[in-house]
């Protein structure tokens, strides 16, 4: 049994044959390497993605280093700003005796520690003084002035009458305040 083609017939088969060839080529050839193609895409541009971090990346370090350069000179006077955790007797010693210096009376409380990165911590103290107004004005700027870092936060500043003629040797009567001064301090770890 012989099979014969008419003309249409063999036009209708080379065609589908072609047909089926051609996505065959597509199902067996194309389609993976357009996945393959897909996926190299994905990890080039993770790849650019992770290559402009670094280089982000490198150009804080390199800022950072600069930085560096230029606090490096001073990095001693920088140190001293900060209260050693060893020396927490010192300091407070230091800040009675700018009280006694003035006349007037002190008395600290600390609050809780709050950690500033792997090297220091912050401390608020609130300071509670007592005297004379100019005494206290002085102890302030003994505040101020002192080799260690103090920062001032709110001040209170309350007068009290009080009769001061006996000490003073003076017949008129004086005030004296009392200074709720609420600071921050910085110690090196």
């Amino acid at each position: 049994m012989t099979l014969r083609l008419n003309y249409q017939g063999k036009i209708f088969l080379s065609t589908l044959f072609f047909l089926i060839m051609f996505f065959g080529l597509i199902f067996f050839l194309i389609a993976p390497t357009w996945d393959n193609v897909k996926m190299i895409k994905n990890k080039i541009s993770d790849q650019r993605q992770e290559a402009e971090k670094n280089y982000d990346q490198g150009r804080n370090l390199k800022k950072l280093t600069e930085n560096i350069k230029v606090i490096e000179p001073r990095l001693e006077e920088i140190e001293q700003i900060f209260v050693p955790k060893n020396e927490e007797v010192s300091f407070i010693t230091s800040l009675e005796a700018a009280a006694t210096r003035n006349n007037i009376s002190e008395n600290v409380n600390s609050g809780g520690e709050t950690p500033i990165g792997r090297f220091y911590s912050q401390i608020p103290l609130q300071l509670t003084v007592r005297g004379n107004p100019a005494n206290v004005i002085n102890f302030i700027n003994e505040l101020e002035n002192m080799k260690r870092r103090i920062n001032i936060n709110s001040l209170q500043i309350t007068a009290i009458d009080s009769d001061l003629s006996l000490k003073t040797g003076t017949s008129t009567p004086q005030k004296n305040v009392t200074a709720i001064i609420s600071t921050l301090t910085y110690w090196k770890n």
